[in-house]
């Protein structure tokens, strides 16, 4: 695209100088995180740097002596507008999309897609309708659609913001994050049509059509191949964690230039779609020691991204509200010239008639959206928060730039007011809607918390209560320190903000709910209840079902993470970890309905389904054929052994973690010990019997899968299943083995070139590990066992055969290796370094 008059030209200014506006609005960030916290509490971090951006901005009405940091300001306000989407897009597009919890992306998708492209369509009609009648300037129906469009694309990153830090639904802001990054691909495609149209291309319906589907078809085909390119590659990549970030954020930028400058399609929804694939079938491939690292990696861009955008809009604001004295923004002031005080009245004209639109491209699919049929059911009150969350941001101003440096488009009233209007637009939602949405959510009754979320809220509290106390009974003495002074360590450890929380959540918790349709599904409570378990006597029915549908939530969650351990062990690989993490999403999506319904879930999807699977279980019934029909079937009866102990061990660590931490239940163990001591603070019965209930449940999962293990699959693939647990305890091993290698270079006790190479042995050792078929035993093994076999001997051990250890050893059962973490456990992955503690 052609540059306007002194748009591109440095105007004799160094672009090194560009670095200084780098700095200055990094700076600006950090001092506001850091000073401003006060105000962050009840602002959102983007409004706040939206008003210094406008304060930045209107200090360039003084004169220019004063003012070196215009001529910085200069070469990034005249940045050529794709470069600045090329720079900024791929990482918002991509780090928002891989972040998206994959269960709930594919349960949302429906709605994502209604609301992004027939919902965008209702939207910028309507803003198109505000332009073309209601707006003194005499638009043309092109240039009013153009700026429908422009101010059609969504950003509520204050929004989600703000949704996540009240704890509010993870579904309703999974809607919202990835209704927006597909609203904001939308939006633009339909500009960039509309673009050409307005710039005096003549374009018939066919070709409009075929633009139409060269941008966002072939847009979202490439992110599709570029985000399964990318989850190939990832799992392929286990040495170094530093390669794999490295390859998301090449993935990105690559997946936006090829779609954008190559193929003229839609870079941003490219990206978006990279972004989402990479999360569906490439999360996985991520380790929770790479996780970290990588999260942080695209937080970090994330923020200098926004950061950077939104301090540039209040800047742009500020320019059409007053004009630059600096010789270098004359373009700017010349433009400014066309937005007049009455032009602020319109704003609010403008803010009102969005909400409206926002409102009717919900609305319209309201009926839809709310039966269930696609994605969760939308109620009212989340219809009203997406409303609300409708603010606009950096796309849209972007957007607005095309058209002010477009040298095709003529009219400078034009320009001005599409700046004007879209910076206006992006201040006053930031501001406006994002500042409110906490008092939002909370006029709505969502923040309330139910009374199990209140009760579990208590025991955590005197749980935490609990271990200071006694982590002080039990502070031995230091033989030159002494005694701890009691007063001192509780004024360090005082938790005031857990109990303000707490009574923060009584005030706000939510009442009784006396509907019919929960009372149904209560009186299930007591038929569900273990054999033994206290029941009925005054016990609050209604109550107990809420507690029950709160503790399954939990165990749930305490599954899914246990899961996510076994594919960082190396234990399970990419397909096992999502089929039993979808498992555990469509469970949680199922809590309140019934009991656990996991090993049911499962059971589903472990029937023959492939041909050759099928014909394996038909020759099977034939004796003569039997050996073939095990050597068939061996792959696939290996997986399900492998699915249905994992998951046995997931509910059995997360029943554990649960009378543990949780400490709910006052029921004795299975061998009759007393590990299932419950605190003081868990005496209320009816905790006693919904926990009692859940873990049961939990059990009953645990027992049925190992059934199916030891009935249907162990009588026929014995020597599979020695293999399998040969192969985890290799597994353990070989992470022990590093962790302890990096012990010792550590400690000096190991040189860094011989720790080098070992640690290369090792990883050699893991890669053939894990490229190796579950249902084959090692190389080496399958060679001897040959060899053995030629030479007429009796080949080697069961042992031996199972895990490959030299004859006449026995492979011990490692211990687990594995230290406890916020969310369940953590390995001690290989070459990596040991925790402190």
């Amino acid at each position: 695209m052609a540059a306007a008059p002194g748009h591109g030209d440095g105007g004799g200014v160094p672009p090194t100088d560009a670095v200084l506006f780098l700095v200055t609005c990094l700076f600006v960030g950090l001092a506001t995180q850091h000073f401003a916290r006060p105000l962050l509490r009840h602002v959102p971090y983007t409004a706040v740097l939206l008003a210094i951006g406008l304060c930045i901005g209107l200090l360039q009405a003084i004169p220019p002596a004063t003012l070196n940091f215009t001529e910085t300001l200069h070469l990034w306000m005249h940045m050529e507008p794709h470069l600045l989407l090329m720079i900024f897009l791929p990482t918002i597009g991509f780090s928002a999309g891989i972040g998206q919890e994959p269960h709930l992306l594919r349960k949302n998708w429906g709605q994502i897609l209604i609301l992004a492209w027939p919902g965008v369509a209702i939207s910028f009609v309507i803003i198109a309708l505000c332009g073309r009648y209601f707006f003194p300037y005499g638009w043309t129906w092109p240039q009013s659609l153009l700026f429908g469009a422009m101010l059609s694309a969504t950003d509520p990153v204050a929004v989600v913001a703000v949704l996540h830090e009240v704890g509010a639904d993870a579904k309703l802001a999974s809607v919202i994050d990835g209704e927006s990054l597909v609203n904001d691909g939308s939006a633009l495609v339909i500009f960039l049509v509309l673009q050409q149209i307005v710039q005096g291309a003549s374009l018939g319906a066919g070709q409009i059509v075929v633009l139409f589907c060269r941008l966002a078809l072939l847009g979202a085909a490439v992110g599709v191949a570029f985000g399964a390119a990318t989850s190939w590659w990832l799992s392929r990549l286990t040495r170094e964690p530093t390669h794999q970030i490295i390859l998301t954020f090449t993935a990105a930028y690559s997946c936006y230039y090829v779609a954008e400058e190559l193929l003229g399609a839609s870079g941003l929804l490219a990206v978006v779609c990279c972004g989402f694939t990479a999360s569906l079938i490439g999360g996985r491939q991520i380790t929770s020691h790479v996780a970290v690292q990588m999260q942080a990696f695209w937080s970090a861009l994330e923020w200098v991204a926004n950061t950077i955008l939104f301090l540039a809009v209040g800047m742009a604001l500020a320019f059409v509200l007053l004009p630059p004295a600096h010789p270098l923004l004359q373009f700017e002031a010349k433009v400014a010239k066309h937005v007049t005080p009455i032009d602020a009245g319109y704003c609010v004209v403008l803010y009102l008639w969005m909400l409206v639109a926002r409102a009717a491209s919900i609305g319209a699919f309201l009926p839809l959206l709310s039966t269930g049929r696609v994605g969760y059911a939308m109620t009212l009150r989340t219809a009203a928060v997406m409303v609300w969350a409708g603010l606009r941001g950096a796309v849209g101003v972007a957007m607005s730039l095309f058209v002010l440096f477009d040298p095709l488009i003529e009219s400078e009233e034009f320009k001005a007011h599409c700046v004007f209007y879209m910076a206006a637009m992006a201040f006053l939602t930031v501001v406006v809607n994002g500042s409110t949405t906490k008092a939002l959510l909370g006029a709505l009754g969502m923040l309330r918390r139910t009374p199990a979320e209140l009760q579990v809220l208590e025991h955590v509290v005197a749980d935490l209560e609990a271990i200071q106390s006694d982590a002080i009974a039990r502070s031995p003495r230091d033989p030159v320190l002494g005694d701890p002074t009691p007063s001192a360590v509780r004024a360090w450890t005082r938790l005031d903000a857990a109990a303000g929380a707490l009574q923060a959540a009584r005030r706000r918790a939510a009442p009784p709910r006396r509907s019919g349709a929960f009372m149904r599904r209560a009186v299930d409570v007591e038929a569900a209840a273990p054999a033994g378990a206290p029941v009925g006597a005054g016990i609050d029915i209604e109550r107990e079902a809420s507690l029950i549908a709160e503790y399954r939530k939990r165990l749930l969650c305490a599954i899914k993470a246990y899961i996510g351990d076994e594919f960082c062990c190396f234990k399970l690989d990419t397909s096992e970890a999502l089929e039993l993490q979808e498992v555990a999403s469509t469970a949680l999506d199922r809590a309140e309905a019934g009991p656990l319904a996991t090993w049911e879930l499962l059971h589903a999807r472990l029937a023959p389904a492939w041909p050759i699977e099928r014909a394996a279980a038909l020759l099977s019934r034939l004796p003569l054929l039997a050996p073939a029909a095990r050597a068939l079937e061996r792959p696939a009866a290996c997986r399900r052994l492998l699915l249905a102990s994992a998951l046995a061990r997931a509910h059995r660590a997360a029943n554990k973690l649960g009378r543990e931490y949780l400490g709910q239940v006052a029921t004795a163990s299975r061998d009759g010990g007393d590990d299932d001591a419950i605190s003081d603070s868990a005496a209320d019965p009816e905790v006693q019997q919904a926990a009692a209930i859940v873990l049961a449940e939990s059990a009953a999962c645990a027992d049925a899968a190992a059934a199916y293990a030891r009935e249907s699959l162990l009588p026929g693939h014995a020597r599979g299943a020695a293999l399998l647990r040969s192969r985890l305890a290799a597994l353990q091993i070989l992470q022990e083995q590093g962790a302890f290698v990096g012990r010792l270079q550590d400690a000096g006790l190991i040189a860094g070139e011989e720790a080098h190479t070992i640690r290369e042995q090792l990883s050699d050792h893991l890669e053939a590990l894990l490229a190796t078929p579950k249902w084959r035993g090692p190389p080496k093994e399958r060679e001897r066992r040959r060899g053995a076999a030629k030479g007429g001997g009796d080949g080697v051990g069961a042992a031996d055969a199972a895990g490959g250890a030299p004859a006449g050893r026995r492979v011990a059962s490692a211990p687990s290796g594995m230290a406890r973490t916020g969310t369940f456990t953590e390995p001690l992955r290989m070459g990596a370094r040991p925790r402190a503690d």
